[in-house]
Parts: C-alpha cells; sequence; structure tokens
C-alpha cells in the first residue's frame, strides 16, 4: 500500500480520482462528486498501483472542512479508508470533518455510524421544470419591480426602496438560483413569493428548468418553493466527526 498527501492533484492524478467516484456513483447508485479542482488537501492510497481510495478536505471555515471519499467498491472493508482518514486528522488535529451523504451509499452509512458521527443538518435539492409549469396567481403588490444587472443577479423594489436580491448562475443545461432574501422590514408581506414569481417569468424563456438547494430546517422556504411548483429530487444529509 502506498499513501500519497498532497495540496494539489496532477492531471493524472485528478484523472484518476475522477474515475474511481464515476466507478463508486455507478455502482452505489449516488450522485456526489469528488472535489479534484476545489480541495484544499488530499489523501490517494494506492494498491499495487490502483487507486484504493481517494480523500478530500475542503476548508469551510476555521477548524472545519468538508471531507469527501471514495473507495473502490471491490476493495472496501480493507482499512483504506481509515489509513486516509488518520493521514488527514494527522494533518489538521485540530479540525472538525463534515461528511455528507446522499442516502445512497450503504458502506458510506456504516462508516459514518462507526465513526460516531453525529447528524449536523440536511438539504434539499430542488428542481423546477418549465415544461408544464403553471406559476400560482399572484397579483403584483403595488410599486414592486424587479431589475436585473445582467450578470445574473436580480434585485426587488418597493416605492424605490430595495426590498431583496437572488443570484443566478449556468448549470449545465439548468440555472441555479440561490441566495434569496427579502429584507427585514419587507418581510411577511408576500413580496419575497412575488419577487421569486417574477425572477422565474424571467428565467422561462432562457432555461428549461431552474435548480436550488434549501436548508431542511427552513421551513418557510421549503414550502414557498413547493408552492411554486418545485419538487425535491435529492436530500444531502451532514455528519459532524
Amino acid at each position: 500500500m502506498t499513501l500519497t498527501a498532497v495540496n494539489t492533484l496532477s492531471e493524472e492524478q485528478k484523472k484518476k480520482t475522477s474515475e474511481l467516484a464515476a466507478l463508486c456513483r455507478d455502482f452505489d447508485g449516488s450522485t456526489l462528486s469528488f472535489p479534484a479542482e476545489d480541495g484544499d488537501f488530499f489523501v490517494l492510497v494506492f494498491q499495487d498501483d490502483v487507486l484504493a481510495c481517494a480523500l478530500a478536505l475542503c476548508r469551510l471555515e476555521d477548524c472545519l472542512c468538508e471531507c469527501a471519499a471514495f473507495t473502490r467498491p471491490s476493495l472496501r472493508c480493507r482499512g483504506y479508508f481509515s489509513q486516509a482518514l488518520a493521514c488527514a486528522e494527522s494533518h489538521f488535529p485540530n479540525d472538525d470533518f463534515s461528511f455528507v451523504t446522499d442516502g445512497h451509499c450503504p458502506a458510506a452509512a456504516f462508516v459514518l455510524k462507526r465513526l460516531s458521527a453525529g447528524f449536523w443538518y440536511c438539504e434539499h435539492m430542488m428542481r423546477l421544470d418549465f415544461a408544464g409549469w403553471q406559476p400560482p396567481v399572484r397579483p403584483i403588490p403595488p410599486a414592486f419591480s424587479i431589475e436585473e444587472d445582467g450578470r445574473g443577479h436580480f434585485s426587488a423594489w418597493i416605492c424605490g426602496k430595495k426590498a431583496g436580491s437572488c443570484s443566478t448562475m449556468p448549470s449545465g443545461d439548468s440555472v441555479y438560483l440561490w441566495g434569496l432574501k427579502i429584507r427585514a422590514p419587507f418581510r411577511g408581506k408576500g413580496f419575497g413569493k412575488a419577487f421569486l414569481l417574477q425572477v422565474l417569468k424571467h428565467l422561462e424563456t432562457r432555461t428549461p428548468s431552474v435548480l436550488l438547494q434549501v436548508a431542511g430546517d427552513n421551513t418557510a422556504a421549503l414550502n414557498l418553493y413547493k408552492k411554486t411548483g418545485f419538487r425535491i429530487t435529492e436530500t444531502l444529509s451532514y455528519y459532524l466527526y
């Protein structure tokens, strides 16, 4: 067994980690990816020149890293992930690690249980398909308008005062919507739903669908998106170790 710890991956290492992640996704039915480009620290474990396990850490904040790892299905339960994790812990002894799972991989659930990792929170991935979409009927509030800056950022205005904002960016053949917020003085008056609907009507002519993420405990936002036509496509659960 050969273990390599690096801060950046070579092109050949990126290729091998990508192939391993694809193999694991096909085997488990998972949709998670390996952050070969965005990671801050990597541990690669080889057995006879075969990449057995790849682990990546992404710095989220001081003393907290998100950990992503894939182990070759035919080489699981042989301690490769344990070796990779021990190496990561030795380099970041004062950090907590956050693990994410989409619920498709029994091996991941087994490892999290063995680690006694505690549930932290969950996020829902949501999607709205414009084909056949019937937007809810919602009168536009008086003196309400939205503006787009040409770079995917939208602003809501009421009587000349900025009431809210959100951003969008391309995501494959879809558009990803994020950062939707209404300023405190304008909350609880239906402006959030009006703003979202107007943004969606702008996007309807540009893309077949819109994607977003919402925290599992944000009931108000989750209900808003559901009523607007979004559906949950996947739930990601985060655990702290």
